[in-house]
């Protein structure tokens, strides 16, 4: 709606119903944008929960691999690097996932 002033002079004057309107609608946005966001954020944390769950079922392999090869020493002491550092690597993502999995709130 526009208002004359003086001598020709035009001044946008928004309605208030206009701007309840705006705000409804924001406010209509801003809640579907949260609904969504929360989907994703509870996909991303199953997504999270599975993955400690491998790479914690990939660290318990390393583990008992490290094991096994322990208990056969002197046999195979030139593997034990080779599996010793696949067991830290294991524990290492593990790790990492888990602090993933914390920050993203749980």
């Amino acid at each position: 709606m526009a208002i004359v002033l003086e001598r020709g002079m035009e001044v946008d004057v928004p309605h208030w119903i206009d701007q309840i309107e705006d705000e409804e609608t924001e406010r209509y946005f801003a809640e579907s944008l949260k609904k969504i966001k929360g989907n994703v954020e509870m996909e991303d944390k199953e997504a999270l929960k599975a993955e400690v769950k491998k790479l914690n079922a990939r660290a318990m392999e390393a583990r008992m691999a490290l094991h096994d090869l322990s208990e056969e020493l002197p046999a195979g002491l030139e593997k034990v690097m080779e599996v010793a550092q696949a067991a830290v690597t294991a524990f290492r993502d593990l790790d990492e996932a888990r602090k993933k999995l914390a920050a993203a709130g749980n």
